[in-house]
């Protein structure tokens, strides 16, 4: 009987996906119309009842369409209600797509090296959304999804759950990887910084231009973004730009490459805003950057749930994504460990939840976080991070391992790749409600 829950559940999904799915929309021609709708005048809609009717002029009828389409573009692929049993997604040239078990992804893709290879290769989180920059792909967002009015119980198709959002980057992402996954600017939506890998499977392609990319909510293609630090090394005059952080001073580090020139050329360079063009740093400060913060540099609360953490589980290092940070972050405890954890920190929540790539789990919460702040702060009260739960996550396949954790909707998300040295072959998500 075990088996037939999952089933189940994945039943439930794929129905789900079908009964909210709606035509992908993508690329530059989709954003070159939309770019175009927009800069049209607005008719005067006043004059006819029925926008669809055919008497209606012909821009009348395409500012309908177009307002029609951003509807279904707000729409998620499915309505995803996580449970007890996990529910399993793989992701293909398509997107990701429903798997009844994770067994059905073991020799299901070729093994190949990991800038060329579909996974959730960089995770960030934003108020209540989980959000996935999936190499080779585009942008996934896991957002809460209310329940529709008058949904009833047992309705499923209605009820509310966590959005499947879907923004395939179309041809220009599958040939590129996915070098950093930033909050560029805390009121917007994220940034991906595709660049040519020139380690593994060169091609002979030019920089990827452009070589920023964001989304909006309203539209089911990424949006090409301009920041100016960046825009100093043009992709047209061969510069290559493969990595971006913040490091733990609170700089931007960037290293823009022209291997193609009559002089090659590296730069490694940092500034305090994308907004502005960076300066000049040594090899030695770029590394360190790099590097996992200490744990000591941060925040209060999670400091205190890092080193509960860490005595529990014997790991030295976690790699935390959370709403309060930019970029993801890494902190080491300085007193050794083994292994490093995957985190997500929710600090509106006193919530830290931390896992294995194998699948051992811990909930950390605080005990006086129902305090107000100021009170806590009054007494000079710590959290009292403690142990709240031990759980582990589904068992994977030998050869496959967790990569990153996070939490949206109440529902614990966690991505998971097969690893064969420099080379990735299945890889996907899981949700589940442990």
């Amino acid at each position: 009987m075990n088996r037939l829950f999952p089933s189940l559940a994945a039943a439930l999904a794929l129905f789900l996906a079908l009964s909210c799915e709606r035509p992908a929309e993508g690329g530059a021609a989709a954003q070159d119309a939309a770019a175009q709708d927009a800069a049209a005048p607005a008719p005067d809609a006043a004059a006819f009842a029925e926008l669809g009717s055919a008497r209606a002029p012909p821009e009348l009828r395409q500012q309908r369409r177009y307002e029609r389409r951003n509807e279904r573009a707000a729409l998620p692929m499915a309505v995803l209600q996580a449970g007890e049993f996990p529910l399993w997604f793989q992701f293909t040239e398509e997107g990701p797509a429903l798997i009844e078990t994770i067994e059905a992804a073991q020799y299901s893709a070729a093994l190949i090296p990991w800038p060329h290879a579909p996974h959730a290769i960089f995770t960030l989180a934003r108020g209540g959304e989980l959000l996935m920059a999936v190499n080779g792909y585009g942008f996934i967002r896991l957002s809460p999804w209310p329940a529709r009015a008058g949904s009833g119980a047992g309705d499923g198709a209605s009820a509310g759950g966590v959005g499947l959002h879907r923004i395939p980057g179309g041809e220009l992402w599958r040939q590129y990887t996915v070098g950093a996954f930033v909050m560029h600017d805390p009121g917007a939506p994220p940034a991906a910084l595709l660049y040519r890998n020139d380690w593994f499977l060169y091609q002979d392609l030019p920089p990827p231009s452009p070589r920023l990319w964001t989304f909006d909510e309203s539209l089911a293609a990424p949006l090409a973004l301009s920041l100016p630090s960046l825009d100093a090394f043009a992709p047209e005059e061969g510069w290559n730009l493969d990595v971006l952080r913040m490091g733990g001073s609170g700089y931007w580090y960037f290293r823009a490459a022209n291997p193609g020139a009559a002089r090659p050329e590296i730069r490694m360079l940092r500034t305090s805003s994308l907004q502005r063009e960076g300066s000049g740093v040594s090899l030695g400060e770029f590394h360190a950057a790099a590097r996992p913060e200490a744990l000591s540099a941060a925040p209060p609360l999670l400091r205190e749930m890092l080193a509960a953490a860490f005595a529990e589980s014997g790991a030295g290092s976690a790699s935390v994504v959370s709403p309060a940070f930019q970029t993801e972050r890494s902190f080491a405890s300085g007193g050794g460990g083994r292994g490093a954890l995957l985190a997500f920190f929710s600090p509106e929540e006193g919530l830290l939840i931390a896992a294995t790539g194998e699948g051992r789990a811990l909930r950390v919460e605080a005990e006086n976080f129902s305090q107000p702040a100021e009170l806590r702060r009054a007494e000079a009260q710590s959290e009292n991070a403690k142990i709240a739960a031990r759980f582990s996550l589904p068992a994977l396949p030998e050869g496959f391992a967790y990569t990153g954790i996070g939490m949206a909707g109440g529902a614990v998300f966690a991505s998971w790749e097969e690893q064969a040295g420099f080379s990735i072959g299945a890889a996907g998500f899981m949700a589940i409600k442990p």
